[in-house]
């Protein structure tokens, strides 16, 4: 196993990108920067520090749109089952049941398509 977790991300993640010197510069470099322009060894850590915190933001954000796609996928079932029992209540079973089977086809497909669609 790799120490360096963006080595091997999570299968629909974000791929996060090596950020440049992680939390040490090269110390030799970082004196001649602040010789050559005083404060600069403090922006570039302010703009590490902002860069992963818009790392966790977008990671987030992926997370909460994984969780509303289940949450959609469940619904759809959900309405699937309940206009099929719709139609078996008003004696109508087999449009019923072309509806639920129509439906469910139509999920399982969307759920392969998009679990195995990314490992091209």
């Amino acid at each position: 196993m790799t120490e360096n977790p963006s080595e091997s991300p999570a299968v629909g993640a974000p791929t996060e990108p090596g950020i440049p010197w992680g939390d040490r510069l090269p110390v030799e470099q970082a004196k001649e920067w602040e010789a050559l322009r005083p404060g600069t060894v403090e922006w570039m850590l302010e703009e590490l520090r902002r860069e992963r915190e818009h790392r966790r933001r977008v990671e987030w954000v992926h997370t909460g749109l994984q969780a509303l796609g289940s949450v959609l996928g469940a619904g759809t079932a959900v309405a699937y089952i309940w206009v099929a029992t719709y139609f078996l209540d008003h004696d109508a079973a087999t449009q019923g049941a072309a509806i639920l089977g129509g439906g469910a086809a139509a999920l399982v497909g969307a759920f392969l398509g998009r679990k195995y669609g990314e490992r091209r």
